[in-house]
This record gives structure tokens, sequence and C-alpha cells, in this order.
């Protein structure tokens, strides 16, 4: 009799082991300091052998608190104290970040008005006075960097650095119809025109190492300042009916000056200021160039 309760036993534990190892959830009870008892829903062992948690009860303790952890979609676990951020991993933030080095092409252009500031006529007789007069409407400007590479200067990409080439044209419209430039004895002279023509204009074209500090505070908005460095690549005086252009010397080769924009979303506003003088030493009207009006940038 004894030996069939064992190997009924026996039975009955071989037929119990392959239940057991099939089973993946277990409900652990567990007791707190105050008494009362958090449920806490497991998973056992698996097939490779790895313990996960399915769910812990709400409480009312501050035990366990699950909160929001930022603007980057984080989620933090604390528990007793102890907190875990659940999200992307710092490699992961890195890669979704735009690369430290950029290189753009046909950005950063300028579109707007150009005016000759403080001009100086003490060595010119007093018939010769006032040929530089502009009307600002026609006297137009037009920049754009052709290359342009971009550094980042910080972590959170906010700050860079821009370097690269550009090309400006800048239109000097007379205000008097009847003159056009010329140099004589090394010096520009308004000369008299037969009769008035349509237009009477000073063209003229540089290509420029603009340097470019780029400081991005929000999305899609973003302050500039500009150090240009502009080599003189021609000028011309030019009128029309019929159209006549002559070369046009004595102006700087090298010209530098200071500049800043504001720009959301690519459109904005931009202004620059000439420190050289427009023309060499005695050979023009001491005077500066000032240009303003609207910029667009492609880099955003």
């Amino acid at each position: 009799m004894k030996k069939q309760l064992v190997i009924t036993g026996l039975l009955l534990l071989f037929a119990l082991l392959p239940a057991a190892a099939q089973r993946t959830d277990s409900m652990r009870y567990y007791r707190r300091a105050d008494g009362r008892r958090l449920n806490i829903e497991t998973v056992n062992r698996d097939s490779v052998g790895i313990d996960t948690l399915r769910r812990i009860d709400a409480m009312d303790s501050g035990l366990v608190t699950l909160r929001e952890g930022g603007n980057d979609g984080s989620v933090v676990l604390e528990v007793a104290g102890f907190g875990l951020t659940l999200g992307h991993t710092p490699m992961q933030k890195m890669e979704l970040k735009s690369p430290r080095v950029e290189l753009n092409i046909l950005s950063d252009m300028e579109f707007g008005f150009t005016q000759l500031t403080g001009v100086d006529y003490s060595d010119y007789a007093p018939g010769e006075k006032d040929f530089l007069d502009q009307r600002l409407g026609p006297s137009f400007h037009f920049s754009f960097s052709a290359v342009q590479l971009c550094l980042s200067l910080n972590r959170s990409r906010t700050l860079s650095l821009g370097l690269g080439f550009q090309y400006t044209l800048d239109n000097f419209r007379l205000a008097d119809n009847g003159i056009t430039l010329g140099n004589r004895d090394g010096r520009i002279v308004p000369v008299a025109l037969d009769e008035p023509a349509d237009k009477s204009k000073v063209v003229t074209s540089s290509l420029g190492l603009p340097v470019r500090l780029i400081y991005r505070p929000a999305k899609h908005f973003r302050i500039t300042a500009v150090a240009y460095s502009d080599f003189l690549l021609g000028a011309d005086a030019i009128y029309k009916k019929p159209k006549e252009k002559n070369s046009l010397s004595g102006f700087r080769s090298y010209q530098f000056g200071l500049g800043a924009s504001v720009a959301y979303r690519g459109f904005g506003f931009y202004g620059r200021y000439g420190l050289t003088p427009l023309f060499k030493n005695n050979a023009g009207p001491a005077c500066h160039t000032f240009s303003f009006g609207f910029s667009y940038t492609l880099s955003l």
C-alpha cells in the first residue's frame, strides 16, 4: 500500500512540473511599512531567463511616481526617491541633431537700397558740387553668398560661424540726368552730356569674403552679425539713350564694412555700412556707402 502511495505521489509530481514551467504570470504581495498591501504583477523567467515587470497598482503614498521628464518627450519613473528616465538615450539625441559643419549654396541674399552718406565736396570747385546726389528709389543693392561654410560653436547648435564667397552689385542712380561721371587728372568729376539722358548711374560689382556670426535663439529665428571684406571687380559710369558705358577709376579696390540682419523662416531685414571710404584719397569726394532692405536665407 505504501509503495503504491509513493508511486502515485511521484506521478503527480512529474505531472505538475511541466505546468509550473509553463506559468508566466504571478501576483506577488508585499507589505509596506504602514501595513498596507502593494500589488505587483510580474512575469516570471521566460524561455531566455529574463524577468520583466508588467504592472504596478496606483498608490496614494507617493512611493511610486510617474511624471513627464521635459520637452523632449521623456518620462521619469521615481521609486522611493530614485528616478529612472525613460526616453531617448544621449546617443540617440546626438543622432537627431544637425551636423556640426554645413555647406550652403546660394544663401544669404540681400535686396535693398543703397546710398552714399557723409559726402564731402570740400576739395571741389563750387560748380562741381552735388554731382553725387542720388535718386534713392532706383539706387538698388543686390548681394548673395555663392558658397558658405557654417561651423557650429556650441552643442545646442544655436551659435555658429559662417565663412564663404559673396557677390555684390550696387547701382547708384544720379539725380541729374544731364551729367555722367568721368576721371580727369586722377579725380572723379561730373561730365556734362549734350542732352539729358533717360537715366545716368554708376554701377560697382565686388566679390567678398564675409564672416557671419549667427545666433538662433528659437526655431526658425535667426540674428546675424556680419563683417564684410569686399574686393572690387569693376566700376562703370552708364547713361542711356543711346546707352553708353565707360569704365571709371578712382574707387578703392578693398572695402570693409559691418552689417546685421534679423530673419524668421528665412525672411527678414538687413543693414550694412561701409567703414572704408568708397573712393581713394583725393580721387573723389569723401563718402561711405549704406545699404538697407530685405534679406532671405536658404540655410534655415
